[in-house]
């Protein structure tokens, strides 16, 4: 999600065009440089400018603005502006992907933790099981019973303990 909304930056991007984006930056307290890069976006894209629906970007149309923008010599700011990108350091992180790794680091990745699978809180009747998940079952619960036997010793010595201090 944007810090900005849309309407803001057309605003803006409409001033920009007009006045002094250095003056514009100090009294919007905004960095003067967004605001031109804004202008610029606004330039070349006009009323369509900041729709990015397209998120997140698919593959094919990152490869296709790198190549656009090695075939043409392009800058950075000039490209990301002409495909209406959030910003051009996005355009700078796909370039660098690319370069070191090729087309699969360009492939969108799910952000965020990944889904917790719940398991049946009922366990599988032993009839139903293998061999080789019983003797997995067998080794779990005999870990856990070893750990409560310790557990309820350290218990009783704490207790002990207690009772020898007094």
């Amino acid at each position: 999600m944007s810090k900005h909304h849309r309407a803001f930056k057309l605003k803006l991007a409409q001033l920009g065009q007009e006045g002094s984006s250095r003056a514009l930056g100090l009294k919007y307290k905004i960095n003067s440089s967004l605001i031109r890069y804004w202008s610029q976006v606004y330039r070349l894209n006009g009323a369509n400018s900041f729709l990015q629906e397209q998120l997140p970007y698919s593959c094919e149309f990152k490869l296709h603005v790198l190549k656009t923008m090695a075939t043409n010599h392009w800058s950075l700011t000039y490209t990301s502006a002409c495909f209406d990108l959030s910003s051009p350091g996005i355009l700078f992180q796909w370039q660098k992907l690319y370069a070191r790794d090729g087309i699969t680091r360009l492939k969108p990745k799910k952000k965020g933790r990944p889904r917790v699978t719940k398991h049946s809180s009922t366990p599988k009747p032993s009839e139903q099981m293998t061999e080789k998940e019983l003797r997995e079952e067998l080794d779990y619960l005999r870990a856990e019973n070893t750990v409560l036997k310790k557990l309820e010793a350290l218990a009783q010595a704490r207790t002990t303990k207690a009772k020898t201090k007094r």
